[in-house]
């Protein structure tokens, strides 16, 4: 019976991951501020700022945690970034599985639209419609949702989004903002402005240099083409370091 459970749980952890301790992370995981500090981390599910108004299970910190391959490469893309004028910022990195599961459930238990964040689709059509997955790419830890700043001394004006009633304050206007689920914050919408279209193709060039692959979707979504953990999600909690 012991060798039955012993082998269940050595199952679980290498699917999983195992929890680390407060500041410790699994192998190959690192804190992208240890390797690109001058990217700033705006990481909406640690706080309230998010489609769900909650902190999400796992978020016990605001830093973005990625496999050290995709904060490597990132680097690459910040330095490039940098070059012509912009820096990333990011809204949310490895995202544990149980915050996975808790938007799963969110979306199951309630109906209705929201104007901030989904003011066209029903909560409940959220993950039939593609824009929440019951497995996400995020607890592989190589998946980043990315933006971009000006790093000139006045930041380009913002014009009025048409959908989702919020804005993405310190970043450049996309069209919509982060999270907005709608098709126009698909990457190559024809709803929003030239300006908005064109930083859109930027930021795809951007990352698709430094080795990343946008998901059509979702402008600001992006995965390590070459990711180290591919078949696997994990579970750890992200804690300050």
């Amino acid at each position: 019976m012991w060798i039955r459970q012993a082998c269940a749980a050595l199952a679980v952890s290498l699917l999983f991951g195992v929890p680390s301790q407060a500041g410790s992370l699994p192998e190959g995981f690192v804190y992208l501020k240890d390797y690109v500090p001058d990217i700033r981390q705006e990481i909406r599910y640690a706080g309230r700022k998010n489609f769900m108004r909650k902190r999400l299970p796992g978020y016990n910190a605001g830093e973005c945690v990625l496999t050290e391959a995709a904060a490597k490469a990132l680097g690459k893309v910040q330095n490039t970034a940098v070059s012509k004028g912009y820096s990333l910022v990011v809204f949310d990195c490895y995202r544990p599985q149980s915050a996975v599961d808790a938007m799963v459930a969110w979306v199951a238990s309630g109906n209705g639209t929201d104007p901030a964040y989904f003011p066209n689709v029903s909560r409940s059509q959220l993950i039939r419609q593609g824009y929440i997955g019951a497995k996400s790419s995020h607890a592989r830890g190589s998946t980043v949702d990315v933006g971009l700043d000006s790093l000139a001394s006045a930041r380009p004006p913002s014009e009025a989004n048409r959908v989702c009633s919020r804005s993405d304050r310190g970043t450049i206007d996309f069209g919509t903002p982060f999270d907005c689920f709608d098709p126009a914050s698909r990457t190559d919408s024809g709803a929003v402005s030239k300006t908005a279209q064109a930083y859109r193709r930027d930021l795809v060039a951007l990352m698709r240099k430094g080795g990343f692959r946008n998901y059509p979707g979702e402008w600001w979504h992006f995965t390590l083409t070459k990711e180290p953990f591919p078949g696997r999600s994990f579970n750890f909690a992200i804690d300050r370091r």
